[in-house]
């Protein structure tokens, strides 16, 4: 079985149907290794002026960082990975996304949190840029290359996400009951003074 525009064949040499990810797997790969530091350079540059800005608002930057850690996953998804996301199955498409998402929460907030401390938080805001965007960058290649092989998931990924995901449905858990708490306190400390 042959392509009839350009006579290649569309088969491998195990004799299997070739898939998109067969036929693009090069030129995306090389495109993503090409976009990488560029948006490194635009991304550190655009973090740096916003850690600068951050660090004059002191508290309201740890505010702001859910925010920008939002705008930093959809940029690293536009502008980075976009092209190898659309090659992945549907399982390991779902386990970068997820694992993504799961690193910028853990990882983005804190680190881009840490902003709000006046100067000092200028490094560690460029560094989350940095690391996070290296991260998913890397990993995403490494699934891109795993999806051309043929290869399953390893057991780590799995291992990491479902960890991640239960210690995330944990953190909610705490928080929900903190909330509640204080909400509690609150109304019997007012009930408290008003019966006074």
């Amino acid at each position: 079985m042959r392509c009839p525009r350009c006579d290649r064949s569309l088969v491998d040499e195990a004799g299997r149907e070739l898939r998109p990810i067969d036929l693009r797997y090069q030129q995306t790969a090389a495109q993503q290794q090409e976009r990488f530091p560029q948006v490194l350079m635009v991304g550190g540059a655009i973090v740096l002026v916003l850690a600068i800005g951050l660090s004059t608002l002191h508290l309201a930057a740890v505010a702001a960082a859910p925010l920008i850690v939002v705008a930093h996953l959809v940029a690293v998804r536009l502008w980075l990975v976009r092209d190898a996301m659309r090659l992945l199955g549907p399982a390991r498409k779902r386990f970068v996304r997820w694992l993504s998402r799961l690193a910028f929460l853990w990882i983005g907030i804190p680190g881009y949190g840490l902003a709000a401390a006046p100067l000092v938080g200028i490094v560690p805001a460029v560094a989350t840029f940095a690391g996070l965007t290296a991260a998913v960058h890397a990993y995403t290649s490494w699934s891109l290359r795993r999806e051309f092989e043929r290869a399953p998931l390893a057991g780590w990924e799995k291992a990491l996400l479902w960890g991640l995901a239960v210690a995330t449905l944990a953190a909610l858990a705490l928080l929900a009951a903190l909330v509640a708490a204080l909400g509690w306190s609150a109304a019997a400390i007012a009930e408290w003074v008003s019966s006074r």
